[in-house]
């Protein structure tokens, strides 16, 4: 047929006939490049599978006559048998639209994959299928996971340790000593901040009322400065050592101390001190014999 006797229509017909097969290779490209598999089941039951599928799947018909016996699949734990109407290219072609799913795939040579993927029903009858292998990247996922717990982990029970050095430092740093039946020793070094005498004083306190003591020393010798809300603090420290009955005694002021007990006048005017801890226990030690010894007359009158 010459150009001049071709109809406008026909011409046309021509253009879109070109232009659906050009369509045609490209999607036949498209599919056959795809990393992802592909599988394409039509109306009468046939499969149809771009390369990836081929060979992920290894659909070697020389070797498997029904692949669908030889096929196993299983559900993402890899030990759930999963039927083959329930995966998702089967359920599409009954018309349900599947995503996002995922199984365990073992094929004809007993090796297994995590296949993830989704499913389509096609118009006209039929269904497409297009899944990837997600193994490694599971794997990975998975190695990712155990990591973060342990780290997890391994952080819980830093900071457990990190408490429990806490609790061991700060019992250190204001150890209460029973030096003798009926006196206890606070020995008292460096720095006194607001939660540290506080400490102090709970743990302090506690041991008098385990103990029943009747004599506190807290002893200042390894404090060189003292400030006015520190000096203030101890002055209550005494004051609720004394609430409790027994005898609060200071020892050990450095000059500089001394001085700033001083100067606030009223609120250690009441206290006992000694000169050191020596004169403190042997202060103590008088006392405790002058009472055995009025104990003693009372009972032999």
């Amino acid at each position: 047929m010459s150009l001049a006797n071709v109809t406008p229509e026909q011409q046309r017909i021509a253009e879109l006939e070109a232009e659906l097969a050009r369509s045609k290779d490209l999607l036949t490209a498209l599919i056959d490049h795809s990393v992802d598999g592909i599988l394409v089941f039509d109306a009468a039951g046939g499969r149809h599978q771009n390369p990836a599928a081929r060979a992920l799947l290894e659909d070697d018909r020389t070797k498997v006559d029904d692949w669908k016996q030889e096929s196993q699949f299983f559900r993402p734990d890899r030990v759930t048998p999963m039927p083959l109407e329930e995966t998702g290219g089967m359920r599409a072609m009954k018309g349900e639209f599947v995503d996002h799913e995922l199984l365990w795939f073992v094929d004809v040579r007993g090796r297994g994959f995590m296949l993830a993927g989704q499913a389509r029903p096609l118009a006209g009858g039929g269904a497409v299928v297009i899944f990837r292998d997600v193994t490694e990247r599971m794997a990975l996922e998975a190695d990712l996971a155990a990591r973060n717990e342990a780290l997890a982990k391994r952080e819980i029970e830093n900071r457990e340790l990190i408490e429990r050095l806490r609790v061991a430092l700060d019992e250190l740093s204001t150890p209460v000593l029973e030096v003798r039946e009926d006196v206890l020793v606070l020995p008292v070094i460096g720095l006194v901040d607001t939660q540290r005498s506080a400490q102090m004083s709970e743990r302090l306190l506690a041991e008098i009322v385990r103990t029943r003591a009747k004599h506190v020393i807290v002893d200042l010798t390894g404090v060189e400065l003292l400030d006015t809300s520190t000096a203030d603090r101890f002055a209550k420290l005494a004051r609720a050592v004394e609430l409790l009955g027994a005898r609060c005694i200071l020892s050990g002021l450095q000059p500089a101390v001394a001085q700033m007990l001083v100067e606030l006048g009223g609120d250690f005017g009441g206290l006992e001190t000694q000169r050191n801890l020596r004169h403190a226990l042997e202060a103590c030690a008088r006392q405790i014999e002058r009472r055995g010894e009025r104990s003693k007359a009372l009972r032999n009158p």
